[in-house]
């Protein structure tokens, strides 16, 4: 029995005096260092970006965060129409007519709230709950898809709710599985939606039908891989599938009524296609090459009309119909979320290039000779001080470009910014995230190992930095080579791999790692879970954070693996946050949170 279990309780006065007793020694360790650093962590992030965003007749409402916290604002014009202190808005969903807006917020944990407001911004409905995607139905209700937390095994349903009277009732899902997740795609244009049930990160089912009618959802494609839903076009489906050879996707037409499926364009056996959209009778679709987004525009019969290659490394995410016109968000290393108009580009938000920064890519060579591709970010003629490698490797995720304005400090100081492509991932498609899934884990480890050997030969100081299925990465390898990293950084982390299925929505990250209660996966399992593989070693010094009110991931994982690693004697610290949990938190939590990473980082390379 482990000794330290009671610190899953989060009331237990014992626990509750381990977190004290670890903040103080931080604070204690980090002296002013964070201060310090704060206010340029603000500059960086306080930088306005679009964080959400969707648009309805004549205008687009956008979730932006700037040094003020977050709010909705209207464009054109930028007028701020909501705003609201010390939360995290996650989503915003404007009727097609414009005249109700849905507002999403949270405090930092999976919890939400969802109100409704009307053109004047006076509230006429309000909703509390774990819920994800609105979509209208009419001018007074909506669907929404709510997520049941009771069981071991939570299970989603489509409700369909009046704004009148509040009144509520389950139209769709009733027949979908606990643990599977159901996810919505309006076509407003075209009176239709879009409906993915997926069973974990790599199986999918496609349903479509009226938005007015749920009795005519019905399934369109079950190709057992992934699905991406890309719209509707003259009444006919498109959806980008996983389901060839590669699994790096290719986009297919559904008709309405029974007919055959039919495949529009492949995307290249190396690169996938990431996001697509259709408007009138073009495709757009986005794809990664060598983790970088690309522009790729197509009719309707599957011929390239034009490719688009932003100027530095980038992403593009939710490409999105605005009646005859399609928007899209992008960002790089330099310049945080905007967003712009398809095809031109031309920015309807965005603040442009605001950090002067060099990005290079290299390969490293992992254990069994595939080439694991990284970045590498640095001010212009700096970047030697030290490397920060970050890495996830899991659930089909794609580490792409993305703005890192909040590590201002560092790279002032001379550090380079490393972001690994790890199997798990999907930047090279379906097959690259199956081989770094259940079984085939391992490979993750590996290949962040490889990456860190790679960077080492130039920038012989590392920190390793990961969060969530991340934390699960760096704890993995601190584990099993602690010689390798100069620190660690581990945020948010999955670090129980005989226990995360029994712990909060645990048991939906089943399919991605395997079942602890199956004798297949169990000793596999438990090979690599850090908490399982503490032992006496020469650990560099590390950094575990975590948040109180992480509702997703449990702080358990983090407060059991520092209690292990500190009864070893390493010099391992921790930071719990009280405030916030795993969704992040207002700007200014948030940026205290980064400077404690930063100061740590400073700290231990000995430049405070």
């Amino acid at each position: 029995m482990d000794a330290y279990l009671f610190l899953e309780d989060l009331k237990d006065e014992r626990t509750l005096s381990f977190i004290r007793r670890h903040n103080e020694r931080l604070r204690g360790y980090l002296g002013n260092i964070p201060e310090e650093i704060l206010a340029d962590i603000i500059n960086g992030m306080g930088i306005p970006q679009v964080y959400n965003y969707n648009p309805c007749w004549d205008r687009v409402y956008a979730v932006v965060r700037d040094s003020r916290g977050y709010h909705v604002i209207e464009i054109p014009g930028n007028r701020v129409v909501y705003e609201r202190s010390n939360v995290v808005i996650t989503g915003v969903f404007p009727s097609p007519d414009c005249s109700s807006i849905g507002i999403a917020y949270t405090g930092g944990s999976d919890l939400k709230v969802l109100e409704i407001v009307d053109s004047r911004g006076q509230l006429v409905d309000r909703v509390e709950g774990y819920f994800y995607d609105v979509v209208w139905r009419g001018g007074e209700d909506y669907y929404y898809v709510s997520m049941q937390r009771t069981s071991s095994k939570p299970s989603m349903r489509v409700i369909l709710r009046d704004t009148r009277t509040g009144k509520e009732e389950v139209v769709w899902g009733s027949n979908v599985p606990s643990g599977h997740f159901i996810s919505l795609l309006p076509v407003y244009d075209e009176g239709k939606i879009l409906i993915t049930v997926s069973r974990g990160w790599s199986s999918s089912s496609l349903y479509g039908g009226d938005i007015l009618n749920p009795h005519t959802w019905r399934q369109l494609l079950d190709p057992g891989s992934p699905i991406k839903p890309v719209g509707y076009h003259r009444g006919r489906a498109y959806a980008i599938v996983y389901d060839d050879d590669n699994g790096t996707g290719r986009v297919v037409e559904i008709p309405v009524s029974k007919g055959p499926v039919r495949t529009i364009v492949r995307a290249h056996p190396r690169y996938p296609f990431e996001y697509g959209v259709v408007v009138g009778g073009i495709l757009f679709l986005v794809k990664l090459v060598d983790a970088k987004a690309r522009l790729e525009a197509y009719n309707i019969e599957g011929a390239l009309l034009e490719t688009f290659t932003p100027e530095k490394p980038s992403s593009m995410i939710f490409p999105k119909r605005w009646g005859s016109r399609a928007l899209i968000m992008m960002e790089s290393f330099s310049s945080p979320l905007g967003l712009y108009e398809l095809p031109t580009l031309k920015p309807l938000y965005a603040a442009g290039e605001v950090l002067s920064l060099e990005a290079a890519e290299r390969f490293a060579t992992s254990y069994d000779g595939t080439r694991i591709h990284y970045f590498e970010v640095s001010k212009s003629g700096q970047g030697d001080v030290g490397a920060i490698v970050y890495g996830y490797g899991g659930f089909g995720v794609s580490l792409d470009p993305r703005y890192i304005g909040h590590l201002k400090p560092l790279l002032e100081e001379g550090f380079t910014y490393v972001m690994a492509n790890l199997r798990g991932g999907r930047e090279y498609g379906e097959s690259w995230h199956l081989a770094g899934k259940g079984l085939n884990k391992m490979n993750v480890f590996e290949d962040y190992k490889a990456v860190v050997k790679h960077v080492k030969r130039r920038i012989p100081w590392t920190a390793g930095w990961g969060a969530s299925n991340g934390g699960l990465l760096i704890g993995a390898v601190l584990v099993q080579q602690p010689d390798l990293l100069d620190a660690a950084i581990i945020g948010y982390p999955v670090l129980d791999m005989l226990r995360f299925h029994k712990l909060y929505i645990g048991s939906l990250w089943i399919d991605e790692y395997g079942d602890p209660e199956d004798p297949k996966y169990r000793e596999y399992l438990k090979s690599y879970s850090p908490i399982h593989n503490v032992k006496p070693a020469n650990y560099p010094p590390t950094l575990i954070y975590t948040g109180l009110h992480d509702d997703r991931v449990h702080p358990g994982h983090a407060l059991r693996f520092t209690a292990l690693l500190e009864e070893v004697e390493a010099p391992v610290y921790l930071r719990v946050e009280e405030k916030a949990g795993h969704m992040g938190a207002d700007i200014t939590i948030k940026a205290r949170e980064s400077a404690d990473i930063e100061a740590f980082i400073l700290k231990v390379r000995g430049l405070r």
